[in-house]
C-alpha cells in the first residue's frame, strides 16, 4: 500500500483592500508595499484589512 503525503500548511497573512482610483481595488498582504503604492497614489483608501 502507498504511503500518504502529508499536506504542508501554509501560514495565511493578512490581507489589505486598498482602492487606488476611482475604479481600481487592489489587495496588499505587506504592509511595506502599502507604502509602495501610497507613494504613487496619494488619494488611496484602505477598505478593509484582514
Amino acid at each position: 500500500m502507498a504511503k500518504k503525503k502529508k499536506k504542508k500548511t501554509k501560514e495565511l497573512q493578512p490581507n489589505i483592500k486598498v482602492r487606488l482610483d476611482g475604479r481600481t481595488v487592489i489587495t496588499v498582504r505587506d504592509p511595506s508595499k502599502l507604502d509602495f503604492w501610497r507613494e504613487k497614489y496619494p488619494k488611496l483608501e484602505i477598505l478593509e484589512e484582514n
